[in-house]
């Protein structure tokens, strides 16, 4: 039997969330995607193409991720701390799952509505 209690359990039986100073930090790179690519493509050649690069713990340690891809434009979410070893890595990208592609970084930012207005002008 379900009580109630068990549907809306008390915050006392979840550990401590973690303090801001403690989580990971993260930054949102958009870029322009020279490439005929589908999403799927382009997340799975990135995946593919950083595993090489890093290796599994880096890629792990690197919180990579692919947020959108709207026509040629995208956003991929990653870590703070290595923000600037991937956008080295994505200047090495010529070729994605056998198909030719660049990707090419134009504005990284903390949070996704500054760099969607950096973007615009």
């Amino acid at each position: 039997m379900v009580t109630d209690t068990a549907l809306n359990p008390s915050p006392h039986h979840f550990p401590m969330s973690i303090k801001p100073s403690q989580r990971m930090k993260k930054r949102y790179i958009s870029f322009i995607l020279k490439g005929d690519l589908t999403e799927k493509e382009l997340s799975q050649g990135i995946y593919l193409f950083s595993l090489k690069f890093f290796g599994e713990y880096g890629l792990s340690s690197r919180m990579l991720r692919l947020i959108e891809l709207n026509r040629n434009k995208g956003v991929l979410l990653v870590n703070r701390a290595s923000a600037e070893e991937v956008l080295g890595m994505l200047a090495l990208i010529s070729e994605l799952n056998g198909k030719p592609a660049r990707i090419i970084p134009l504005s990284t930012s903390g949070t996704l509505s500054s760099l969607r207005e950096k973007d615009k002008d």
